[in-house]
């Protein structure tokens, strides 16, 4: 693609995005491939959440983020999670969720037989299907990409995925870039 061209195509929106995104996560048909390409995704809208509440980071340019990017604090997976409870910005049970999916994408990526119909991911994923079934999300994200009464195994758990990353999306459209502790900033500012 030549710099003319690339220029010349629309950027296109979030909705588009993740509808593409949605599109590969349900062609994918390996239950390993898809909750490690799933988390990664999850990953990365806690790491769009925090980006949108924090103020600016003090790097400039394209310089890494000091607090969500390489080496840093809040660059895992299980920082973000655990941060974005603290902050108020996830609840209780989607915390719970979140760390159910962290340790199931710990043991895809680690274990060299991994089986969803096998203990321990089996467990796993039973707990997230109790944790995330019954809310109206899941209900809205089945209708939406399947259809049918009955999923099967793999489409449950792409469903359940899709369901995460859309409460996720919603939450980073919604979040407010915070202004700091007035209080706390009066006294810096002495």
């Amino acid at each position: 693609m030549t710099r003319a061209f690339s220029r010349a195509m629309p950027k296109p929106e979030k909705s588009e995005l993740f509808d593409l995104f949605a599109e590969d996560l349900l062609a994918e048909r390996g239950a390993r491939p898809l909750v490690i390409v799933g988390a990664s995704k999850i990953d990365h809208l806690l790491s769009e959440i925090l980006r949108g509440f924090f103020l600016p980071k003090s790097a400039r340019g394209n310089n890494q983020d000091e607090l969500l990017e390489g080496d840093n604090p809040l660059a895992t997976f299980s920082a973000r999670i655990k941060i974005c409870r603290r902050l108020g910005l996830i609840d209780e049970t989607l915390y719970r969720t979140l760390e159910r999916l962290r340790t199931l994408r710990n043991l895809s990526a680690h274990s060299l037989e991994f089986n969803t119909a096998r203990p321990p991911a089996r467990e796993h994923v039973s707990e997230l299907r109790a944790l995330i079934s019954t809310r109206r999300s899941f209900r809205l994200t089945r209708s939406r990409y399947f259809e049918g009464d009955r999923l099967q195994s793999i489409e449950e758990l792409q469903c359940l995925l899709l369901t995460l990353c859309v409460l996720l999306e919603a939450i980073r459209e919604k979040i407010g870039r915070t202004t700091g502790n007035e209080a706390a900033l009066s006294i810096a500012a002495r």
